[in-house]
């Protein structure tokens, strides 16, 4: 079992945060102890970084705590999803490196790019997304 504090210390998020999110429901503890402490075991644990997961996913509380509270919620299928994103995100920030570290090379007069070339990293989806907030 943790303490509020130790599991804060852990999961590298504040006390704070953990009371608040036992106040709105979303993590509570895994018991009281007499003297009011809270108490997280392993179950708390692993939804703490579903949380945690969902929040570097951009979801808000409110629709982190629809996805968990959902009678079908299965974490090892949530998990597998995470991966899967995770492994999509990496491979983007890999392609947008190879493109930085391309553009390096052309300015430095070492490779020769074409106008395409400079955009390369960006997917169709990202340009998209640029086109509507310029817009």
């Amino acid at each position: 079992m943790f303490t509020v504090q130790q599991l804060a210390k852990t999961a590298g998020i504040t006390r704070r945060t953990l009371h608040y999110y036992d106040e709105i429901g979303l993590l509570k503890p895994s018991r009281i102890g007499d003297n009011g402490y809270r108490y997280y075991g392993e179950d708390a644990l692993v939804r703490l970084q579903q949380i945690l997961l969902y929040r570097e996913l951009d979801l808000s509380l409110a629709d982190i705590q629809a996805i968990l509270g959902r009678r079908d919620f299965d974490v090892l299928k949530a998990l597998q999803t995470h991966r899967d994103e995770l492994t999509r995100r990496i491979a983007q920030i890999e392609r947008l490196r190879n493109t930085v570290d391309d553009t390096i090379l052309h300015l430095k007069g070492k490779k020769q790019m074409s106008q395409k070339q400079f955009f390369k990293g960006f997917t169709d989806a990202e340009q998209e997304e640029h086109e509507k907030q310029a817009m």
